[in-house]
């Protein structure tokens, strides 16, 4: 005999079941490339890195990295892939000296604070795609 307890029970723990399995977790509209980039911030290519917010481009990524300097001992990377139309071919480029601390998509005027990646205007929903960073003083390495 089937308490009334279980007959309720099982219907709801299913469509718990249901619900759960259906929601999943939203994924970066940038693709994964693996990344492993390591650079000496003194060779004189990378001149702009020795100062503090001071920033460059390399090639990598999936429409290749911007690197910024954020303090002494720590540097920012992002993928210049712009996470509001994945499809579009065009690069973000950083702005120039007067507003270092940002990065735009020309096609769809998405602006990027290169602080931390996150959107300062514009109609992209998603932070730049980070990278991991790890500096020895030395040579900074870049991975995800």
């Amino acid at each position: 005999m089937i308490t009334n307890t279980y007959r309720v029970f099982v219907p709801i723990f299913m469509i718990c079941i249901c619900v759960l399995s259906s929601c999943r977790r939203e994924e970066h509209p940038v693709p994964y490339v693996p990344v492993n980039i390591t650079l000496h911030v003194s060779d004189p290519e990378f001149f702009n890195l020795n100062a503090i917010s001071g920033s460059t481009q390399l090639n990598g990524g999936s429409r290749g990295i911007i690197v910024y300097r954020k303090s002494q001992d720590e540097f920012m990377a992002y993928d210049r892939h712009c996470t509001y139309d994945s499809e579009n071919p065009l690069a973000v480029v950083m702005l120039d000296s007067a507003n270092s601390f940002s990065a735009v998509d020309r096609s769809c005027s998405s602006q990027f604070f290169l602080i931390d990646g996150s959107v300062q205007q514009g109609p992209a929903q998603y932070p730049l795609k980070q990278y991991q960073t790890t500096y020895d003083g030395v040579k900074l390495i870049i991975s995800n």
